[in-house]
């Protein structure tokens, strides 16, 4: 219209994404399956929480799957890595760097839940057996979309947590959406 100004809308929403991984312990063994959600209860004990930084490629990918194109579109997150190496997590930081910082394994997240749409969250459930020590002394946690990573989501450092074939160990790693 003549004497109307395009004007731009300031968006007041911003989104802000926190990432949180929560780690119990138990003695082992342990019997039944761990796709069976109630194996995830009772006789845990609490280790610590940790939060942590995503990396440009887990933004990316956010990005990318919201237009449905580019790099990351179809990528997922459905196994999890974890290492004894002790470099600093960085917003650059990529799967070959984790996999290449000290003695790292991969394995399947076990089961996700139900995305909570009311607290904008999502929940990955990680677990490792008695069996699983290939690293005796676990320091850093990271999502990977494959058995053989090549895209990493976050990366995190903890002080160390000793692993061996007398405990499991649960990792819940929170994906916790908030407008600020």
């Amino acid at each position: 219209m003549e004497g109307q100004e395009n004007t731009t809308i300031p968006l007041s929403d911003n989104l802000k994404l926190v990432g949180t991984l929560e780690i119990f312990e138990r003695p082992a063994p342990k019997t039944g399956s761990p796709k069976d959600p109630d194996y995830y209860k009772g006789n845990w004990t609490y280790v610590k929480t940790v939060k942590n930084l995503i990396t440009n490629v887990g933004y990316n990918t956010i990005i990318d799957r919201l237009i449905g194109s580019r790099t990351y579109s179809s990528t997922t997150f459905t196994y999890f890595s974890w290492s004894n190496g002790t470099a600093t997590p960085a917003v650059t930081d990529t799967a070959a760097g984790f996999l290449a910082d000290g003695t790292t394994a991969t394995k399947a997240v076990a089961t996700y839940d139900s995305y909570d749409v009311g607290n904008k969250k999502q929940i990955f459930n990680c677990f490792l057996s008695s069996t699983d020590n290939t690293v005796a002394s676990i320091t850093k946690f990271a999502l990977m979309n494959a058995a053989s990573p090549t895209t990493m989501f976050n990366n995190l450092i903890f002080t160390a947590i000793s692993k061996d074939y007398r405990k499991e160990f649960y990792f819940r790693y929170t994906l916790q959406m908030s407008q600020v």
